[in-house]
């Protein structure tokens, strides 16, 4: 019998589409609903709906009727950034876990908010990163048995290899804005944002320490979807660290044809003994056949960066089989974890309270981009 009931808030077009299917092929786990809030647009609650349908559970349209079931432990949480804050606080409040999606908040309040309650209502907290695949894994025993020497400089990459490059205009370079307001577009995603937290948070985790100063810069070299909305399609941060260490990092999207996989998804650790370079793509198979090479897949009009898998499926789109993982998918790996730690009631290493500081260090980066100047923490 499952041990955990699990409430889905969000659905298609989020990725709770890889999240929602990772609990629910969990043994420990039993899939309750789907739910929203009441005021969404329809578009959204239509894709809620959707994968209500495809999950086999209901759609409630009211959270907090949702969030008053008693079979409700745990709430995998991926509403739009901008909601993110008051939609956390309330699963706090309502006395259950919460997986969260990354980042945790579109803002600094919102964070600290989400931190606070979940605090206050005693509940276990993860978000999503990459901080629990072997890799990374690998990385961290490496640090911690001084394999490099004393560590002095860490960097991240997260690459993501999907879209249609090469369409960004001939503009010259756009002014960033020190405090981004809006996150959600159907077509693209702030990437300093959406790409950058998984390599802050890997630089910062491997560390153990604070960042004290940040400096960033943004732009858009890639895609017409980004700059058509005045976002940025890449991102990158230099940060000093308490002690002294220096960490950098990028984030951003770069195109189907850029690498053989899903992207430059890896770690690099530097020490007083030399470097270890630790990547999503090793252990990895190589596969040579007589298959026609990838090429560029259609572009769904509400999905052309290919976010999705949903709208990937819909269109048919071929995979990349020329690398094969050895390992399971990040959000498995990650999901498992997650309940390891509800099982043995121990507090995540990614929890609401680590995840403040990732917020902290993006919304600075982007007063630092707007500034061209460092920020201090």
């Amino acid at each position: 019998m499952a041990k955990y009931g699990v409430l889905l808030i969000g659905g298609n077009r989020t990725h709770q589409e890889g999240y929602g299917r990772a609990f629910a092929e969990d043994p420990r786990c039993k899939i309750v609903a789907v739910a929203d809030e009441p005021d969404i647009p329809e578009y959204r609650a239509g894709l809620n709906r959707l994968l209500a349908h495809e999950m086999g559970v209901p759609y409630i349209a009211d959270l907090e009727t949702a969030l008053r079931r008693k079979d409700v432990d745990v709430v995998s949480m991926c509403a739009d950034v901008e909601r993110r804050g008051r939609v956390g606080v309330q699963c706090a409040e309502a006395g259950k876990h919460i997986y969260f999606d990354k980042p945790l908040a579109g803002g600094v309040e919102d964070a600290r908010a989400i931190a606070a309650a979940v605090q206050r209502a005693g509940v276990h907290s993860q978000m999503f990163c990459q901080i629990t695949t072997p890799w990374a894994q690998a990385a961290k025993k490496a640090v911690q048995e001084g394999k490099v020497g004393v560590p002095t400089g860490f960097h991240a990459d997260m690459l993501m290899a999907k879209g249609r490059p090469g369409t960004v205009g001939a503009r010259k370079p756009r002014k960033e804005r020190s405090r981004p307001e809006r996150f959600t577009f159907v077509e693209a995603k702030r990437e300093m944002l959406d790409m950058g937290v998984y390599s802050v948070s890997m630089v910062l985790w491997l560390a153990g320490k604070r960042a004290r100063t940040v400096y960033a810069t943004t732009g858009n070299f890639f895609f017409a979807e980004h700059e058509s909305h005045d976002i940025e399609d890449f991102g990158a941060f230099s940060l000093t660290l308490d002690g002294g260490a220096i960490a950098t990092a990028t984030g951003g999207r770069i195109g189907w044809t850029s690498h053989p996989r899903g992207g430059v998804i890896r770690v690099v650790v530097t020490g007083t003994k030399g470097s270890a370079i630790f990547s999503e793509a090793s252990p990895r198979i190589e596969v040579f056949n007589d298959e026609p090479p990838f090429s560029l897949p259609r572009t769904h009009p509400w999905d052309p960066m290919a976010m999705w898998s949903s709208t990937m499926r819909d269109l048919g789109t071929p995979g990349k089989r020329q690398w094969v993982s050895m390992s399971e998918s990040p959000q498995s790996a990650d999901t498992s974890s997650f309940l390891d730690c509800l099982d043995r009631d121990v507090e995540p290493e990614m929890n609401a309270r680590a995840a403040v500081e990732h917020v902290e260090v993006i919304m600075a980066g982007y007063r630092s981009a707007a500034s061209g100047k460092p920020v201090k923490l």
